[in-house]
């Protein structure tokens, strides 16, 4: 089955404050019962980034640590 991403306004205003790209997109894929099928969808002006959940370090019972993790996972 295939899994789709739906724009996330949270995620895309946190990276366009962490980056300062006004360009910027992000979508995200939450699967409640397996949180390794999960993805973030990171769409630059130049290039689309997929980052599964997996591949992040984050407190599971915070968003704002999932984003945080998101950009390191990106940018650092």
């Amino acid at each position: 089955m295939p899994k789709y991403a739906n724009a996330s306004a949270e995620a895309t205003e946190f990276l366009r404050q962490k980056t300062g790209s006004s360009q910027l997109e992000c979508y995200t894929y939450i699967d409640p019962d397996r949180a390794e099928d999960s993805f973030f969808i990171v769409k630059t002006s130049n290039k689309v980034i997929h980052v599964s959940f997996s591949e992040i370090t984050y407190e599971a019972s915070s968003y704002q640590s999932l984003l945080e993790g998101l950009y390191r996972a990106i940018y650092e």
